[in-house]
C-alpha cells in the first residue's frame, strides 16, 4: 500500500516533535520547547489537512454540485486555530521569563544535537511534500510544504539562542529564540488563514496561473474572433473558469458549438483539474445587461 504524501510526513514529524520535546524536558530549554510544540502541532495540523484533502478530492453529488474542494480551504482555517494557540503560549512563556530574570542555561550538547536533526528532517519533509503538490497540484500539500521549510529558519534562531545562553551564561538568549520562534509562526499563521479566506471568498486564480489561461486563448485561431469576461477561481485541487468568446455572427450553430468545446479543450490543456464554461456571443451583437 502506497502512503499518501501527509501521512509520510505526520510520522516523521511525530519522531522528531517527540525527541525535541524529551530533550528540551530534560534540558529545560525553552526554545526546544517551542520548537517541539511547533513540530507537534505541524503533525497535528497535517492529519487535518490528510482528512480533509481526502474529502476535498471526492467528486461532484447531489448535494455538493460544485465538488467538495472547498474542504481543503476549511482544513486551513482549523490550521490557524490550532497555530495560534501553540504561538500565544510560546510567547507568553518567553516574554514571561525575559521579564522575570536569568533563569537556568540549558545543556549545549544534547539541545544542538537534537536541533540539527530536527533541521535536517523538516528540509527533508518539505522537499518531499514540494514534489508531491507538484505532482498532485493540492493547495494544502503546498502549504504544509511552506510550512516544514519554516521550520528551518525557527530551528536557526533556536540554535542561535542556545548559542548566546551559553555565551551569556544566563537563559535569555534561549528565551529569545523563544520568542523569535513564535513571531515566525505568527507570519506563518498568517499567511495560511489569509490564502484559505482568499480560497473561501472565491478570489481570482494566481496571476501566473491567469496569464497561462489567457495565453491559451490567444493562441486561438478561427472561427475565435475575441474573448471577454474572464473569470477564475480555485476550490481546493479544482479550477473554475467562465470566458466569453466572440464568434462570427453567421457560422452555423453546430460550427459555434463545435468552437466553443475547442476553446474549453485548449484550456484544459493549459492547467491540470480544470473545469471550464465557455459562452459563445456573436460579432457585433451586444448583450444585455
Amino acid at each position: 500500500m502506497v502512503l499518501h504524501p501527509l501521512a509520510v510526513a505526520i510520522a516523521a514529524t511525530l519522531v522528531l516533535g517527540v525527541a525535541k520535546l524529551a530533550v528540551a524536558l530534560l534540558t529545560g530549554s525553552q526554545a526546544v520547547m517551542a520548537s517541539a510544540a511547533d513540530s507537534l502541532g505541524d503533525a497535528i495540523v497535517s492529519g487535518v489537512n490528510l482528512i480533509m484533502v481526502r474529502q476535498a478530492a471526492e467528486p461532484p453529488d447531489e448535494g455538493h454540485p460544485w465538488g467538495h474542494g472547498k474542504a481543503e480551504a476549511l482544513a486551513s482555517l482549523a490550521q490557524v486555530a490550532v497555530l495560534a494557540v501553540v504561538v500565544g503560549a510560546i510567547g507568553v512563556n518567553a516574554v514571561g521569563t525575559l521579564l522575570g530574570g536569568a533563569g537556568t542555561v540549558p545543556a549545549a550538547g544534547p539541545t544542538l544535537g537534537v536541533m540539527a536533526v530536527s533541521m535536517l528532517g523538516s528540509l527533508s519533509i518539505s522537499a518531499y511534500l514540494s514534489r508531491a503538490a507538484r505532482r498532485t497540484g493540492s493547495l494544502l500539500i503546498k502549504s504544509d510544504a511552506v510550512h516544514y521549510r519554516m521550520d528551518l529558519w525557527s530551528g536557526a534562531a533556536v540554535v542561535l539562542g542556545l548559542v548566546a545562553s551559553q555565551v551569556l551564561g544566563n537563559a535569555v538568549g534561549d528565551a529569545g529564540a523563544s520568542l523569535l520562534v513564535s513571531a515566525i509562526m505568527v507570519k506563518d499563521v498568517y499567511g495560511v488563514g489569509r490564502e484559505a479566506i482568499d480560497e473561501l471568498m472565491d478570489r481570482p486564480l494566481p496571476p501566473e496561473e491567469t496569464a497561462q489561461i489567457e495565453s491559451a486563448l490567444r493562441e486561438m485561431g478561427a472561427p475565435l474572433v475575441s474573448w471577454h469576461d474572464l473569470r477564475t477561481r480555485r476550490s481546493g485541487p479544482h479550477r473554475f473558469v467562465q470566458v466569453h468568446v466572440v464568434l462570427p455572427a453567421d457560422i452555423p450553430f453546430a460550427e459555434a458549438h463545435a468552437a466553443a468545446d475547442a476553446v474549453e479543450a485548449r484550456l484544459r490543456g493549459a492547467l491540470p483539474n480544470l473545469d471550464v464554461i465557455v459562452h459563445a456571443d456573436p460579432e457585433g451583437v451586444e448583450e444585455t445587461p
